[in-house]
Order: C-alpha cells, then sequence, then structure tokens
C-alpha cells in the first residue's frame, strides 16, 4: 500500500513550509485586510462592501477541480506531472502580490482588493490542486493522515501569523506594501521547492479513455455517497464558530443582544475585530492539537478516528450555549469561552484532517489516473458546504428571530442543524467500503 516512489523525510518539510506559505497567503486577506482597510480610510471601512471583497476571494476554492483536470492529463516528461502547474500558478499568485505593493488606489480601493483578493487566491488555489495529487503521488498510505495533520497545522500557524503577526507587525511600522513583496516571494519559493520530490513517471492516457474516465467521476453512483458526505460534513465548519462568539460577547456583556440580532438579520456584521482575533488564537490551538492527534491517529485506524470524531462532536455542538445560559460576569464567559473554542478547534480540524485523509484514500482506489481531480471536487464541495452552511445558518436565524427574541435559543436551533448534517454526514461515511480507505492491516 505504498507510493509509486520512495518517500523521503524532507518531502514532508517542503509540504509542510508550502502549507505554512499558504497560511499567510490566505490568513493575510482574512485577518489582516480590515485593519489595514480602517487604517487606510480614517479609522472605519464598509462591513458590507468587504464582505462582498471576502466571497470574491473564496471563488477559487470552489473552482480548484478545474486545474485538477488538467493537470492529471498533461504534465512534462521533463519537470513532472504536477510541479509545471504548482510553479506556474505559484508564480500567478505571486505576481499581484507584488503588483498589490505598487498599486492599490485609494478611491477605488474595494474594486482593487477584490481583483487582488481573487487573483492572489486563483494562484494559490490551482497551484494547491496540484499540490494535493502530488502528495497522493509520493505519500504511502501508512503516512498519508499524518501528513495531512503536518500540513493543515502549519497552515493555521501560518494563518494567524501571517494574518494577525506579521500583518499588524507591518502595519505598525509603516511597511505594508514589503508585507505583500514577501508574501509573494514565499509564494514563488514554497512552489519551487516541490521541484526536489521525486515525481512518479508520468502514466500515458488516451484522449479518449481519459474523457470516459473523467466522465464517471459524476456518473458514477458509488461517487454520490462520497460527495453528500463531504458535503454535509463542511456544513458546521464557519457557521458554528461565527455565531458562537457572539454567544461569548453577550454573556461577557460586551455586545447587546437586541442589537446583535438586528444586525445578522440585516445581514451586516457586529464589528469585534479585537474579540474575533483573540477568539482566532484560541481556536488556534485547538486546531493544532486536533490536526496533529487525528494525523497520529488516523494512520492507526481510518475508521475508528473518523467515528470517535464525529460521535464527540456532534453531542459537543448541543451542549455548547448551555453553561452560557447559567453564567453572567466578563471573566467566567471569557474562560469557558476559551475552553469550547480550543474544543471546537480541536474537534473540527481533527474530522477536517481524517476526512481529507479518507477522501485521498478514496481518490487513489477509485481514480488513480485522476487523482487530482476527484480530490479538489471533494475538497471543493467541502468548501461549498461551509458556504452552503453559512447562508442555511443565516437563514435560520432569521427566521426564527421573528418569534424567538432569546439568542442562546436561536444559536442552539443552528448548533442542532449542524449536529443533524454531521449525524448524515456520518451515517453516509459508514456506508462507504472500508476497504476503500482503511489500512490494510485493519481490514
Amino acid at each position: 500500500m505504498s507510493s509509486e516512489v520512495d518517500y523521503k523525510k524532507n518531502y514532508t518539510y517542503i509540504f509542510v513550509f508550502y502549507y505554512l506559505c499558504e497560511g499567510f497567503v490566505q490568513g493575510i486577506p482574512y485577518l489582516f485586510w480590515p485593519n489595514y482597510l480602517a487604517g487606510l480610510l480614517g479609522g472605519s471601512y464598509n462591513i458590507t462592501l468587504w464582505l462582498v471583497v471576502y466571497s470574491i476571494g473564496n471563488i477559487p476554492f470552489a473552482i480548484k477541480m478545474i486545474v485538477g483536470i488538467f493537470n492529471d492529463k498533461w504534465g512534462s516528461k521533463k519537470y513532472g506531472q504536477r510541479f509545471p502547474w504548482i510553479m506556474s500558478f505559484g508564480i500567478f499568485g505571486a505576481f499581484w502580490w507584488i503588483l498589490m505593493a505598487f498599486h492599490l488606489p485609494i478611491g477605488e480601493i474595494y474594486l482593487w482588493l477584490a481583483i487582488y483578493y481573487f487573483m492572489t487566491q486563483l494562484g494559490m488555489a490551482f497551484s494547491d490542486s496540484a499540490l494535493d495529487g502530488l502528495i497522493l503521488d509520493v505519500t504511502p498510505k501508512e503516512k498519508l493522515s499524518r501528513v495531512q495533520g503536518y500540513t493543515w497545522t502549519f497552515m493555521f500557524l501560518g494563518y494567524g501569523i501571517g494574518g494577525m503577526g506579521l500583518g499588524l507587525i507591518f502595519l505598525a511600522i509603516g511597511c505594508v506594501p514589503l508585507l505583500f513583496i514577501i508574501t509573494g516571494i514565499l509564494m514563488v519559493i514554497s512552489s519551487g521547492l516541490t521541484f526536489l520530490i521525486k515525481e512518479p513517471p508520468i502514466k500515458e492516457m488516451e484522449t479518449k479513455e481519459w474523457g470516459k474516465e473523467l466522465l464517471t467521476v459524476l456518473t458514477n453512483k458509488r461517487n454520490w455517497k462520497v460527495y453528500i458526505y463531504t458535503f454535509l460534513a463542511g456544513i458546521q465548519a464557519v457557521v458554528l464558530l461565527s455565531f458562537f462568539m457572539y454567544v461569548i460577547l453577550i454573556a461577557m456583556g460586551i455586545i447587546d443582544v437586541q442589537e446583535t440580532i438586528l444586525s445578522i438579520v440585516g445581514g451586516g456584521a457586529v464589528d469585534m475585530q479585537f474579540w474575533s482575533s483573540i477568539f482566532y488564537l484560541a481556536n488556534g490551538v485547538g486546531i493544532a492539537i486536533g490536526s496533529l492527534v487525528a494525523g497520529k491517529f488516523g494512520d492507526v485506524s481510518r475508521k475508528k478516528t473518523i467515528s470517535r470524531t464525529f460521535l464527540v462532536y456532534m453531542p459537543i455542538c448541543l451542549i455548547l450555549v448551555i453553561p452560557f445560559i447559567f453564567i453572567t460576569g466578563s471573566l467566567v464567559p471569557l474562560i469557558f469561552g476559551f475552553i469550547f473554542l480550543i474544543l471546537l478547534g480541536a474537534l473540527q480540524n481533527a474530522l477536517t484532517v481524517v476526512n481529507q485523509t479518507v477522501r485521498g484514500d478514496l481518490s487513489k482506489t477509485y481514480y488513480p489516473n485522476l487523482k487530482s481531480t476527484y480530490f479538489a471536487l471533494l475538497v471543493s464541495l467541502a468548501n461549498v458546504g461551509q458556504n452552503v452552511g453559512v447562508i442555511a445558518g443565516a437563514i435560520i436565524f432569521a427566521v426564527f428571530s421573528l418569534f424567538i427574541t432569546d439568542f442562546f435559543t436561536i444559536f442552539f436551533i443552528v448548533s442542532a442543524f449542524c449536529t443533524i448534517s454531521l449525524l448524515i454526514s456520518y451515517l453516509i461515511f459508514r456506508t462507504i467500503p472500508t476497504k476503500d480507505y482503511e489500512l490494510e492491516r485493519n481490514l
């Protein structure tokens, strides 16, 4: 059950460094740009326009399977199947980061940020899609879960370091354009290092044969169980954390219940940039713990690890709000909030890591010649699930707020919706043949 090439230890370091840099690329726009905007525009920014910019920037990760299709079909005999795609799109994304350092007109800043966000993330998403294919090509099955755990840990580490650490430092010293240039350079370096990874020989496929196999990605009934399981598992990823931060702040007395409900129902957002940064740090601690633990145990048994994660996560979703109903003040709710944020980060990313591993195994089992395409499609579906979860959560919130004025009750209904999504996802996962993803020794 090993890969077609000898896996060297330095391959893990290359993958980890790439994902650390990817964390910079994703984290700087999401966590730092709102602060940067406020500084450029005299202390405040238009939240609605910013959300439009953010939505545009997320599009590439929903369509990353496009490059997977071509990446699986065409490569270079000299430079490998994956490297040319990783490097080309890495340079493409880097170009837009460096251009942003020299051209960001204040009068049209939202327009240009939308352009830069889309282009930098397009380069990152498409390069990342080819890298996923490379990881599946060279990583032995018995190491795949740990590699996924390491890469996810360092991506979120880069997310925080770049978005909150370096971003605020460069803002304080007045050298933000330099940060953009450094981020672009890191994209090129991290992409270029993948050249050191020895890829398996390119397998030539007739165009007709390749087209027929590609068609089965959509027509094979077996795949639809995987698609629905993947989509539903992503529903809770963003919406639960987003609403839970409001629960903590309301319990602490930082924000008003009625104003918060009116703002969310009206399509706005409560400005809590300072607190969201602190909450992200707590959540990030959990992310690191959950990713590493799931990576370790996922290489012992895929089925046991994913089952235990689901079975712990679902009841936690339902009891999240209960302590905040009975506690008041500023310190105690904050302590409980940190505990649950760490727990949420650990469980969510344990689920992500082991799901990614299973999806990687299924890609190698079902489509050895279309690994990048199939895996990228599954990742895209997980991202779509997150976006649908946010929209569905907002709709549920808006509907129930018409006749319920208690924020905690509405949050419980949203968390129950997330739990049901997880339960259905888990039940569908149980129907997938174990032999398609589990380690041989456990069959």
